[in-house]
């Protein structure tokens, strides 16, 4: 049903950009869908949150266009994973994630065969992946290391190619679950709140014209 390969055995794994002094020259801004080409979106690790990218806080810098900028574009369903953090992170790039690459605080994993990021994805945010992940790591508590080397060591159980489209399936029925449930929840959150808020208004109101 499943061999234990390595995760280079299936992916390659490499270091996210680079970009000396990117810290006092980017100039962050809203993205515009109209914006010229040199806007690039730059992904770091503190943009995954629940392992899940948060795209509207992604930082935008512009860069000449070159073939080592080029090199480092994101893909749909490429893996990021934390390379430089206190925890284990990962998350998967949406298709809608365009003209962006991940820093030097991520590691890219690519998968070799179509479908299969999602499930590195699955397994990297399971608690075995998590397990093994941070095993590979060095540093201390206050800062973790991973080296793109390390990760590639890391060993999976991978499914043979019928079930593991059954694992993709699952995947996306899982993420389109989770989206209706999240979006479901902060309505209930606004309703509730918007209708406390207001109510206190009006009776705020109202006591004051009592006085």
């Amino acid at each position: 049903m499943a061999e234990l390969v390595r995760l280079g055995d299936v992916a390659t794994v490499a270091q996210g950009m680079n970009l000396p002094g990117r810290a006092k020259s980017a100039r962050p801004h809203a993205v515009d869908p109209r914006a010229r080409s040199s806007t690039v979106r730059f992904v770091s690790v503190g943009d995954i949150q629940d392992d899940r990218l948060a795209p509207d806080g992604i930082e935008t810098t512009d860069l000449e266009p070159n073939a080592r900028v080029g090199k480092h574009f994101l893909q749909p369903d490429d893996v990021l994973v934390s390379a430089r953090s206190t925890i284990v992170k990962a998350a998967l790039v949406p298709p809608s994630l365009n003209r962006a690459v991940a820093d030097a605080t991520l590691l890219v994993v690519r998968a070799d065969e179509p479908g299969l990021g999602r499930y590195l994805w699955w397994f990297l945010t399971s608690t075995a992946g998590r397990r093994r992940v941070l095993g590979a790591m060095k540093g201390s508590t206050t800062l973790l290391f991973l080296s793109a080397t390390s990760l590639t060591e890391i060993e999976l159980p991978l499914p043979e190619p019928r079930v593991l489209d059954r694992l993709v399936d699952l995947v996306e029925a899982s993420e389109r679950a989770y989206t209706a449930a999240t979006d479901a929840a902060h309505l209930r959150r606004e309703t509730i709140r918007d209708a406390l808020i207001e109510r206190l208004w009006q009776a705020s109101e109202r006591d004051g014209g009592e006085e």
